[in-house]
C-alpha cells in the first residue's frame, strides 16, 4: 500500500512538472499526440514494474481532479465577482452556462482529433489558429450582447488540457480567493 502511495504521488508530481515538456517529448518520440503523457506513463510503469494501465489510471484520475479544481476555482471567482458587485447573478449564470457549452465543444474537438495522423493534426492546428480570432470576436460579441464587460472574457477561456487556463489579467484583475490565485499561479507556471 505504501509503495502505491509513493508511486501515486511520484506520478502526480511528475505529471504536473512534466506536462508541457512531456507533451513535446512524447510527440517527438512517438510521432503522435493522442496521449502526450503516454511515454512518461510507460517509463514509470517500466521503472517501478507496474502495469501501464494502472499508471495511466493514476494519470487520468489526476487530470480529472485538476480539471475539476480549475473549474471550481473559476466558479468561485465568478461568485466573488457577484459578491463584489462587479457582475450580477444573471450575468454569472450566463458565464457559467457559456463555459459549460464551450467545454462541451472543446471535448468534442479533442475526441474528433484522437485518430488524426500527425500531418492531419498539424493541418488542423494551422486552421485553428485562424479560427481562434473568429472565436475571440464571437465571444466578445456574446459578452457585449449579455451586457458583460469584455474584461471578463478570461472567465470563458478553457478549463484545462492545454486549452488556456484563464485567470485574471490586466489592471482590473482581482485576486478574489487564495485558492483561485493559487490555482491560477500553478496553472500559469506549467
Amino acid at each position: 500500500m505504501k509503495k502505491q502511495l509513493v508511486i501515486a504521488s511520484t506520478v502526480a508530481t511528475l505529471g504536473l512538472a512534466g506536462l508541457a515538456g512531456g507533451a513535446a517529448y512524447a510527440t517527438t518520440q512517438s510521432g503522435s499526440t493522442t496521449d502526450p503523457m503516454g511515454s512518461l506513463v510507460s517509463a514509470i510503469a517500466t521503472k517501478f514494474n507496474l502495469k501501464t494501465a494502472d499508471v495511466q489510471a493514476v494519470f487520468d484520475a489526476n487530470r480529472t481532479q485538476m480539471e475539476a479544481q480549475r473549474e471550481q476555482a473559476v466558479k468561485d471567482q465568478v461568485a466573488q465577482l457577484v459578491k463584489d458587485g462587479k457582475l450580477t447573478q444573471a450575468q454569472a449564470d450566463k458565464i457559467n452556462a457559456k463555459r459549460a457549452e464551450l467545454e462541451k465543444e472543446r471535448e468534442a474537438e479533442r475526441t474528433a482529433d484522437q485518430n488524426l495522423s500527425e500531418s492531419e493534426r498539424q493541418a488542423k492546428m494551422e486552421a485553428r489558429r485562424t479560427e481562434m480570432d473568429a472565436k475571440k470576436t464571437a465571444l466578445d460579441t456574446w459578452l457585449k450582447d449579455n451586457d458583460i464587460d469584455t474584461q471578463y472574457s478570461y472567465l470563458l477561456m478553457g478549463g484545462g488540457r492545454g486549452h488556456g487556463h484563464g485567470g485574471p489579467h490586466g489592471e482590473n484583475a482581482d485576486s478574489t480567493t487564495s485558492s483561485t490565485t493559487n490555482t491560477t499561479s500553478t496553472s500559469s507556471s506549467n
